[in-house]
């Protein structure tokens, strides 16, 4: 085995060690802070429905109060949620970007294979 050939398994296996960092420790850790937030949120939002229960009909204060309530918990979920699709994006980005760099390390690699052999 060639030193060239020695080089290009330790990119290789840096570059395999680095795409396995990426994806399954960062990916991981954001969605675990989303889901903890998303379940903080939800208890949140049941405490909220059990209060709405209890709120005179008469006092519109109090109606008021639970409707900017309401209102503050659903703009809280859609944000949430729209944390996890850009978090999907993200890591279908990163996946897509590792797939191009090993296409363009084996071919990179084969172009060099076929200079050598000429």
């Amino acid at each position: 085995m060639g030193f060239n050939n020695f080089m290009n398994k330790i990119r290789q296996w840096d570059n395999r060690s680095a795409q396995w960092i990426v994806r399954h420790f960062y990916i991981l850790f954001f969605e675990i802070i989303l889901v903890a937030i998303f379940v903080t949120t939800f208890i949140n939002a049941l405490k909220i429905i059990d209060i709405s229960i209890d709120v005179r009909k008469n006092t519109i204060l109090e109606r008021l109060l639970m409707a900017q309530t309401v209102n503050t918990w659903l703009i809280v979920i859609l944000l949430l949620f729209n944390s996890f699709w850009i978090l999907y994006i993200f890591s279908s980005l990163l996946r897509l970007r590792s797939l191009l760099k090993n296409i363009d390390f084996n071919l990179s690699r084969r172009r060099n294979d076929q200079r050598h052999n000429d």
